[in-house]
């Protein structure tokens, strides 16, 4: 089909037209510019309100945090703890320890209110096993350990600690070893020959650290020894692991626990 172009309806376009046609689109453009700014200094004064609330929200947060005592949490926990102990050796002959210990720890915590960050993952990271949520400083190590009197000594507790294999000098191991892992040691300890019972032993990490000690290397040169407010030795033969006896007179907080 042809199509015929009427005359009368073909405008001319002059450069006036174009003119004014670009001034009301750079109108158009400022005022969306501007509505933009606007819309920007709004967006940041929210963000900067915001952010004001939530560090006011987490200063509230840490001072209450700050208030709460270690000692009184764990008397909250300790009746539900022993509860659940019992529980286990209903079960169980063998004592309780590794992740099993870590897993009744966390889950009396629970039971007396405090939740914590223990995860089922048997996680091998060094120190920290949880933290309890709305303590500051409550990064928590969980271990097993047995309570003995060295030669000379008195009433300790012997732990094992973190393996130091790729640390390759004794200065590099102890470094490794007193790095900032942890804040509390938590100990289910007992006697070597199992009883039934046990002793909660509850120390800040600060009480252990190794580089308190004078190290030197034993006669046979198969491993480390740490003397001075404790002992501790590094067995070259057993992936380097730190091993510590440490005095019951200086644990903080000691709880019997009676099956």
């Amino acid at each position: 089909m042809d199509v015929e172009f009427c005359e009368e309806f073909v405008t001319e376009i002059t450069q006036s037209d174009i003119d004014e046609a670009i001034a009301v689109n750079n109108g158009i453009q400022e005022r969306m510019h501007l509505d933009m700014d606007v819309d920007e200094e709004l967006q940041e004064e929210i963000i900067h309100e915001t952010g004001e609330e939530d560090r006011e929200k987490d200063d509230i947060e840490d001072e209450v945090a700050s208030t709460i005592n270690m000692q009184d949490v764990i008397r909250e926990m300790l009746p539900f703890l022993t509860k659940r102990i019992k529980k286990y050796h209903e079960l169980f002959s063998q004592p309780l320890i590794a992740e099993f210990w870590e897993e009744t720890l966390h889950n009396a915590f629970a039971d007396s209110g405090y939740a914590t960050t223990w995860k089922p993952d048997r996680s091998h990271k060094v120190g920290e096993d949880m933290r309890v949520h709305g303590i500051v400083g409550s990064r928590i190590s969980c271990k097993s350990g047995q309570i003995v009197t060295p030669r000379g000594g008195t009433p300790s507790v012997k732990f094992n600690g973190s393996r130091t294999t790729s640390q390759e000098t004794l200065e590099k191991k102890i470094q490794h070893l007193c790095a900032n892992h942890d804040d509390w040691y938590f100990l289910l300890a007992k006697k070597k020959n199992f009883d039934k019972t046990y002793k909660l032993l509850v120390f800040e990490s600060s009480k252990c650290k190794v580089d308190k000690l004078s190290w030197s290397e034993n006669a046979s040169g198969k491993q480390w020894m740490g003397v001075g407010e404790f002992q501790a030795s590094i067995n070259k033969s057993m992936s380097s692991q730190l091993w510590t006896t440490l005095p019951l007179d200086v644990v903080n907080h000691q709880y019997d626990i009676q099956i």
